[in-house]
């Protein structure tokens, strides 16, 4: 048996060399190849847990109150220093739209004044009657009457003074005695005329003076119109139907900047969340809420419905001394369910905590639905 030649046994030892470096390059490339993809995994997951987690809801303080917001209703102006003589409700009373609910003192001496410039219109417009009347027909004819008169007294002085010009050609009597004839004829012709006269004045209408009589009613119905409003302001009326939330003057209290009373449509509350600056671009219309009331725990769902426009300070505070009490937040008007109001129609202004749920897509629903709710801007500041 020969042995192999040496040319032969060193390149089996370099096939089986290269053949050892391939497969252990696979090997350690396939392994390498792995570290870096459990490395970017890894890094990945990293990432992907320094992202902050995406909003599902809105927390923000509040507050109940009627919709249409708290109304302190107080006299109309020029009533400043008057007293309240007569009240007429009392708080926790439900009133309609227009009901009378105080009276002031100076009422009497408003209606008194109003009877006075009522009478005068009445005055004014009887005058005007009784120019486009005319005269008296009991005037007229006792008028006419001395115009027949003074006809029938010319008529005889004017043949008693031809008499005594034809007595006076054939020189029966003095020229003196003509002259007086025709003296008499004068004067009794005169008062013809002048009866005659007044006689037309009596039957006549001017239009001058009806124009006159017309602006006399029209200045008396003016002085009505400000006695009746200065009547009108001498009592408080209820602007809108609601109940009675607070009296804040007496009768026999003089009226001061807090108003009368305080009025609310309780049928209709709403909450009022005091959203951050920041949160409330996350907020659109149609969203549901949850309402936390703090005094007893009760939970009331809603939707938001009005979205303000304007960023002021807060108004509800937290007990933490310590909290953020300059922050500046928008109001968010919540409408909560018809058949949980009644349960909080006496809540006025109870704080709650409100959860706003990020819902978009159902508050772009509601938006293309066209829904009935519309952002309103709300331009005082709390």
């Amino acid at each position: 048996m020969s042995n192999p030649s040496p040319r032969k046994t060193t390149r089996g030892r370099l096939r089986l060399l290269m053949t050892l470096l391939l497969v252990g390059g696979s090997v350690g490339g396939w392994f390498y190849y792995q570290h870096v993809q459990a490395q970017t995994v890894a890094a990945r997951a990293a990432v992907e847990s320094l992202k902050p987690a995406k909003r599902v809801q809105v927390h923000s303080l509040g507050r109940l109150e009627p919709a249409g917001t708290i109304l302190q209703l107080s006299p109309s102006s020029g009533n400043e220093g008057a007293v309240i003589e007569r009240l007429l409700v009392k708080e926790g009373d439900d009133v309609d739209a227009g009901a009378t609910l105080a009276i002031l003192d100076n009422q009497a001496r408003r209606m008194a004044a109003l009877d006075e410039a009522q009478a005068r219109l009445a005055t004014a417009e009887a005058r005007l009657q009784q120019i486009k009347a005319g005269a008296k027909a009991g005037d007229i004819e006792a008028q006419q009457a001395a115009v027949n008169m003074a006809e029938s007294q010319s008529k005889v002085a004017a043949r008693d003074l031809n008499r005594a010009k034809e007595l006076h050609a054939k020189q029966a009597i003095s020229i003196e005695l003509v002259d007086q004839r025709q003296w008499e004829f004068d004067r009794l012709l005169l008062e013809q005329r002048r009866a005659a006269g007044t006689l037309e004045s009596l039957k006549e209408i001017r239009n001058v003076d009806v124009a006159v009589a017309e602006k006399e009613i029209a200045g008396a119905r003016a002085s009505v119109a400000r006695a009746q409003a200065d009547a009108d302001a001498s009592v408080v009326v209820a602007p809108a139907a609601g109940r009675i939330l607070k009296i804040h003057t007496h009768p026999g209290e003089k009226l001061n900047d807090r108003g009368v009373l305080e009025l609310g449509n309780v049928l209709r509350m709403q909450a009022v969340a005091e959203v951050f600056e920041a949160d409330v671009s996350l907020v659109h219309l149609g969203m549901a809420a949850r309402i936390n009331i703090d005094s007893s725990g009760h939970q009331i769902d809603g939707k938001v419905v009005e979205i303000g426009n304007l960023v002021s300070r807060k108004v509800v505070l937290t007990n933490d001394p310590v909290s953020d009490t300059d922050a500046r937040v928008v109001e968010v008007r919540i409408d909560l369910n018809s058949d949980q109001i009644e349960s909080v129609a006496r809540l006025s202004n109870a704080r709650v905590e409100i959860t706003i749920l990020l819902n978009i897509a159902d508050s772009q629903q509601t938006d293309a639905a066209g829904g009935s709710v519309q952002a309103i801007s709300h331009q005082s500041a709390r």
